[in-house]
């Protein structure tokens, strides 16, 4: 018992397995990785978290559609999405979306939204900004000569606390306002209390004790009681750290540094150059100066941690790279070497690798990429180098500037015919390419999945299902267009007896074995009557040409040549829109292909007669597509959509196509 239960499950399994292979190997075709187009609700973009921004496709609204499906709707007319702006940049008190609004004079500007959905919009003025602080926004209004003016507004309360009065504005706190008043600069409260009098030409605030000043041409130090610290004496002092109050400071173009706590000079005013390294990039705190025409690295006690023997230093990424004699070097975070001075230059330091240029002769250089032990992972043979296209993948170029994919494992090269001078890593099933910035869907078996309208292509998951998102810029300004697609194999599930029976008859070009669900163009719709002439009479396009001395060079047409189109004219199979306009590009209607596959039907002489068919939808046929359309549904060529309707006016798809011309070779045999 328990052992034929075991077969039983056995078998099951296997017929399971069957089933689940047969859909992509049926009739011996084998399905690459393929797209079929989709659409979504949304054009989406990332946002914080799992969070989406989306803009509904229908009326171009905009919304923030959280996690839990629940959507936030924007109350803003916005013209585009510009992505996350970093607050700290503008000393907002977070990090908020922008958006791009079209301005009364049709210039443009941005408006902040928070991640709770909180746009920064207030009815009378120009436009608001967020500030530091979660109570207040900057107001702004603009005037006709483009002259500007600020306030405060507090967006709980809903009333402006400070009048749209000055030439600028920077809330700090409240008793801590820096604004500009007729070209002087003064600090105020949130209730206007002049805190520091309107006698400066700059004002930066570091603490109370440290506000740099510049009086006519001239930096100095004052505190909060408009007392002198520092004299009006130096060419410039500025904040260099966004964690610390260290302030560089320059006379007579020697560099200095001074601590903002205490206006004391950690670093005297002696060096040439002067370039402080934030910790929060490397670590530690350290200082990039120069003396005597070297650069050497101090620390803020002003010991010396690299010494002055480098013609240059400078921070890439968490490292720094030094130069002499025209090469390029490495050094750690703490100033220890890692690479001599042998490069021509660092290109990229990431996740323990070095990207570098190095010379292969005295005039000639290559890319090559090392560890941080100093050993070659990808030897000086290419012309660039991305190591970090994905984890398995980098994108080199060589010496035309043909961009390739290629297999860090086994540096062997994804498809090796196809030119394209850019290249976007997608997933291992496809990758974008193209040039001029124009980029195609290409899956790695080198078949070109969409034509090359995109601009950019990414993954983005909805729903927790992954899409291929393909953007298209419009004619518009800051009109994006995002097609969607499903990542697939095949034909639909529905064709996939007789597209594999249509390729396997030679019926189909091995380019146009994907994207069977998109519509088919009248290019392509000329490519596969050739295909099925080739394998009516055994011949090759070659010949057909030959045979009916098709000139190939001097079409009738001005547009969208190509060998096909050429010859599908000539024999009278197809035919332009007039003024020798073939119009390749537009997608093929079932009329359309009705026509052609019935002027078919005549060059191989086996045209009869047809009689009349009842149609629900016979006044939208044209009038000279009704003998044609009566023709291939009488004859069974081109079914109709049901409840006695042929719907002329809709497109082909590339499935449909191939299974009719299958068809069509099937009952041509039959009758020959």
């Amino acid at each position: 018992m328990q052992k034929t239960f075991r077969t039983k499950f056995i078998v099951l399994i296997h017929i399971f397995l069957f089933l689940f292979l047969i859909r992509n190997f049926a009739y011996g075709v084998d399905y690459n990785d393929d797209i079929q187009k989709v659409t979504l609700d949304y054009y989406y973009y990332e946002g914080f978290g799992k969070d989406k921004v989306v803009q509904r496709v229908k009326d171009g609204s905009w919304h923030i559609l959280k996690p839990d499906g629940s959507v936030i709707n924007l109350k803003g007319n916005y013209m585009d999405y510009a992505g996350i702006e970093k607050g700290k940049y503008y000393y907002f008190n977070e990090d908020y979306y922008r958006f791009v609004v079209a301005n009364k004079d049709n210039s443009i500007r941005f408006v902040f939204v928070s991640k709770n959905g909180i746009e920064c919009l207030v009815d009378g003025y120009s436009f608001a900004d967020p500030t530091i602080s979660d109570k207040y926004w900057l107001l702004m209004n603009v005037d006709s000569d483009m002259n500007y003016k600020f306030g405060l507004y507090d967006k709980y309360s809903k009333r402006e606390v400070i009048p749209v009065i000055y030439d600028s504005l920077l809330y700090l706190d409240d008793d801590r306002i820096v604004v500009r008043n007729d070209e002087k600069e003064g600090i105020i409260d949130i209730n206007q209390k002049l805190i520091t009098p309107f006698e400066y030409n700059f004002l930066q605030y570091i603490n109370d004790n440290f506000i740099i000043a510049l009086d006519r041409n001239k930096h100095g130090v004052i505190n909060i009681n408009n007392e002198v610290v520092l004299p009006f004496e130096y060419d410039e002092i500025h904040k260099v750290s966004e964690t610390d109050d260290y302030c560089r400071i320059i006379k007579n173009n020697k560099f200095g540094l001074v601590n903002g706590d205490n206006a004391e000079l950690v670093i005297p005013i002696e060096y040439e150059s002067l370039y402080y390294v934030d910790e929060m990039c490397i670590g530690n705190n350290l200082i990039l100066t120069q003396k005597d025409g070297k650069t050497g690295i101090i620390d803020v006690n002003n010991k010396e941690v690299v010494p002055f023997i480098y013609e240059g230093i400078e921070l890439i990424g968490n490292y720094f790279e030094v130069y002499n004699d025209g090469l390029s070097g490495l050094l750690d975070s703490e100033g220890n070497e890692i690479f001599p001075t042998e490069f021509i230059d660092i290109m990229e330091v990431k996740d323990g690798f070095v990207t570098a240029r190095v010379y292969i002769d005295d005039y000639e250089y290559k890319y090559a990429v090392y560890d941080m032990k100093g050993n070659e992972i990808v030897p000086p043979v290419y012309d660039y180098i991305d190591y970090h296209a994905s984890e398995k993948y980098m994108i080199v170029k060589n010496n035309e500037g043909a961009a390739k994919l290629v297999e860090k494992a086994t540096v062997e090269v994804v498809l090796t015919n196809n030119y394209y001078s850019d290249i976007i890593y997608i997933n291992d099933k496809y990758f974008a390419g193209g040039n001029n910035s124009r980029y195609s869907i290409i899956n790695f078996s080198g078949q070109h999945l969409t034509l090359p309208y995109y601009s950019n292509v990414y993954l983005v998951n909805v729903e927790g299902e992954e899409f291929l998102a393909t953007q298209r810029h419009t004619s518009e300004k800051f009109k994006r267009r995002i097609d969607y697609f499903k990542q697939t194999e095949g034909p639909s599930q529905w064709a996939v007896e007789e597209v594999s029976k249509a390729i396997e008859n030679n019926l189909v070009p091995f380019e146009y074995q994907v994207a069977f669900t998109f519509n088919i163009k009248r290019y392509e719709f000329c490519k596969i009557i050739v295909s099925f002439l080739e394998e009516y009479y055994d011949t090759s396009r070659d010949d057909i040409i030959m045979d009916n001395n098709i000139d190939v060079v001097n079409p009738p047409i001005v547009d969208g040549f190509n060998e096909d189109v050429a010859i599908c004219l000539h024999l009278g199979i197809v035919s332009g829109r007039g003024k020798g306009i073939f119009d390749g590009e537009s997608e093929i209607t079932r009329e359309e292909a009705a026509v052609m596959l019935t002027n078919l039907v005549k060059y191989l002489g086996m045209y009869e007669d047809a009689e009349g068919v009842y149609l629900n939808d016979k006044s939208e046929l044209s009038s000279w597509s009704k003998d044609s359309v009566k023709f291939v549904m009488r004859n069974g060529i081109i079914h109709g959509v049901g409840n006695n309707m042929f719907s002329p006016k809709s497109n082909l798809t590339r499935e449909q196509t191939y299974i009719i011309m299958y068809r069509m070779l099937h009952k041509m045999e039959l009758k020959s």
